[in-house]
């Protein structure tokens, strides 16, 4: 009875190990959601999760691609995300941020200052155009 008792404590263990490993293939990262706020970003690995806590959307690194309107037709964006801590939560509407920060960086004249305008403002969150 007593060796019953210890091969259900271990499976029970086991089985909590096992349901909470998660995989972030390379490339990617994922954000972790706990009680559906936001927690933490997990790289590219494995990972353990506490039991209430779930991963959110997985996002590419690099690769980024976005059609922003200007006054001289529409511009085409790439970026890429250096410092997946830095944007947080941020992460899993990374292009809607993007997009954001392109509109407010419209007005400037020339390209390469709206690229400059566009990367100081993204830069806080770790982002690159």
């Amino acid at each position: 009875m007593n060796a019953l008792l210890v091969l259900a404590a271990v499976l029970l263990v086991l089985a909590l190990v096992a349901t909470g490993l998660r995989r972030v293939p390379a490339q990617r990262v994922a954000t972790v959601r706990r009680f559906g706020r936001y927690r933490r970003t997990l790289g590219p690995g494995w990972h353990w999760l506490m039991p209430m806590e779930r991963t959110g959307k997985q996002i590419e690194l690099l690769n980024h691609h976005l059609h922003v309107p200007r006054a001289e037709g529409e511009a085409e964006l790439y970026y890429q995300i250096l410092e997946p801590e830095k944007a947080g939560e941020a992460l899993e509407n990374v292009d809607e941020f993007v997009a954001e920060k392109a509109r407010e960086s419209a007005d400037a004249r020339t390209t390469s200052e709206f690229k400059l305008e566009l990367n100081r403002r993204v830069a806080p969150k770790g982002l690159r155009v």
